[in-house]
């Protein structure tokens, strides 16, 4: 697949400089080529960052009224390299809109939010109050498939929004979709090893104080690396959880997670 790839995107890269149409069959007929797309498998994430992101990132030379009919692809990869091109214009501060990026992030296909969501991250260097309005609106929506896009991007502004992305999370705790909740513990992560432990501790103390916290998301999230460094930090609140839930599965997960990261917690 590699040889291929990269004559697909030596053709794509060509005809897209030069602005002909025809890029995008190009890119289409290319991606059929490769495995699993045209049986509109699931795009793994692997796949993603050596495919879809270069290939729709190829595309963004194109104007957005070409990239728009990609949205409504019958395949998946389809909708995903429209998503990534027009997130590159977007961020670019081109003829892309939010509803550009809504029709993606709120995909059937969580592969397809997976490169949506992943380009925004990777290219969020501009336009970054814009990206944060779009992500503040898509994590108040009441559409699960929103908030699970959002989550994917948001992280990248956190260094710079730390803020208003700690507020804009606290809300999430008792999320009961499985991806958004999956996609809360990746982001919480990600800030985490990216310096931003202690606001991370902080809102997972808050969670971990409420009368009925999800112990769920908070174990995933203190089960990470990062958080053998906060001995203290990590024990008063795996101890208060513990006094609200009791001894749960949950907790004992962290526990042995923590244990294999060389910290020892006693909550006797």
């Amino acid at each position: 697949m590699k040889t291929e790839l990269k004559q697909l995107l030596r053709d794509l890269k060509a005809a897209a400089l030069l602005g002909r149409p025809e890029a995008l069959d190009i890119a289409l007929d290319g991606l059929l080529a490769l495995p699993g797309v045209a049986a509109n498998d699931r795009l793994e994430a692997g796949f993603i960052e050596k495919a879809i992101l270069p290939v729709g990132t190829a595309l963004q030379t194109l104007p957005a009224a070409q990239l728009r009919p990609l949205l409504d692809h019958h395949l998946a990869a389809g909708r995903a390299i429209g998503a990534v091109a027009l997130a590159q214009l977007f961020l670019q501060g081109k003829n892309a809109t939010p509803k550009d990026l809504r029709r993606p992030g709120s995909d059937s296909r969580s592969d397809v939010r997976l490169a949506l969501g992943r380009a925004l991250f990777v290219g969020a260097t501009t336009n970054l109050e814009k990206l944060l309005a779009i992500g503040t609106n898509w994590l108040e929506e009441q559409v699960p498939k929103l908030r699970h896009t959002a989550l994917l991007f948001i992280p990248a502004l956190a260094k710079t929004h730390s803020t208003q992305i700690i507020e804009l999370l606290s809300p999430l705790d008792q999320e009961e979709d499985f991806n958004v909740r999956t996609a809360l513990v990746a982001a919480m992560t990600t800030m985490a090893n990216e310096g931003l432990a202690a606001p991370v501790l902080t809102l997972l103390a808050r969670w971990g104080s409420e009368s009925s916290p999800n112990s769920w998301v908070i174990c995933r999230t203190l089960s990470g690396s990062w958080a053998s460094g906060y001995p203290a930090e990590v024990t008063a609140i795996l101890q208060a959880l513990k006094s609200k839930t009791r001894e749960s599965s949950h907790i004992t997960g962290a526990v042995k997670a923590l244990q294999r990261h060389g910290l020892e917690i006693n909550l006797q």
